[in-house]
């Protein structure tokens, strides 16, 4: 049997090898949480190729506004030659729309049809929220789009708006995933799960979607009872509750 080290050696000898990184190179710093938590749910590749690129290119970008023009990133030559073996040049919008879905980004669109991408972090949110309400005035050349036409009354509550407002971009799945959510619970139940998702910091469609399955096993409260509890405190309710003559059995199980 060929040794593992040998087999390591020929494989890479089939292709170009990599020189090595250079000393005081310019380094890209990623959160912890890209390899903890984010790297382990990201199952196509273009998505992930796409997402470090976009994270290093929002990353050497200077000023208070930290973000890139999707049409920049179609331009990387590096990113291009990435996406050669997962489907080219055509993988490129497909993969973002899919990262933007995931929460590892955020994009704004322009008025000139093109795409503002952020990182989702604290800063990459502020700014893209600032620059969405003109708070923030955009750099020179950087137009946003003028908002979608308003809701008609009674529709200011439309999930798919408050999704927008609350949890971040639109996609054609996340449009479908509200659509097919629409035909099983109240529309002002995914309203407040998307809601709830927000003000605990987890902005994801799956989040709320499992909120609301709880919600139809278990029943849904008043705003502010134990439905809208935070993820772990409903064990410390539960610790709480007086439950009558089956106390003992509760608290020794």
């Amino acid at each position: 049997m060929t040794p593992p080290a040998l087999r390591v050696e020929e494989g890479v000898q089939q292709g170009t090898p990599f020189s090595g990184f250079v000393a005081r190179g310019t380094a890209t710093t990623l959160p912890a949480q890209f390899f903890t938590e984010l790297l382990p749910l990201i199952d196509d590749e273009a998505e992930l190729r796409v997402t470090l690129y976009a994270l290093y290119a929002i990353g050497r970008r200077r000023g208070a506004l930290r973000a890139v023009r999707l049409s920049q990133l179609a331009s990387e030559e590096p990113l291009r030659r990435a996406l050669t073996g997962c489907g080219g040049d055509a993988a490129l919008e497909p993969a973002l729309l899919r990262a933007v879905e995931r929460g590892s980004l955020l994009t704004l669109a322009l008025e000139d049809g093109d795409t503002l991408c952020f990182a989702n972090t604290d800063a990459g949110r502020r700014n893209r929220d600032r620059l969405r309400s003109g708070a923030l005035r955009p750099p020179p050349g950087v137009r946003i789009a003028a908002p979608r036409e308003q809701p008609r009354a009674g529709e200011a509550d439309a999930p798919a708006r408050v999704y927008e407002q609350e949890i971040g971009a639109l996609t054609p799945a996340i449009t479908d995933a509200l659509d097919a959510a629409a035909e099983r619970w109240p529309a002002d139940w995914i309203v407040r799960a998307l809601r709830l998702a927000a003000r605990h910091n987890v902005r994801r469609w799956a989040y709320a979607e499992s909120v609301l399955r709880r919600w139809e096993a278990e029943g849904i409260e008043e705003e502010g009872g134990t439905a809208d509890a935070e993820p772990g405190q409903d064990h410390e309710r539960s610790a709480r509750r007086d439950h009558g003559p089956y106390e003992r059995v509760i608290r020794r199980s």
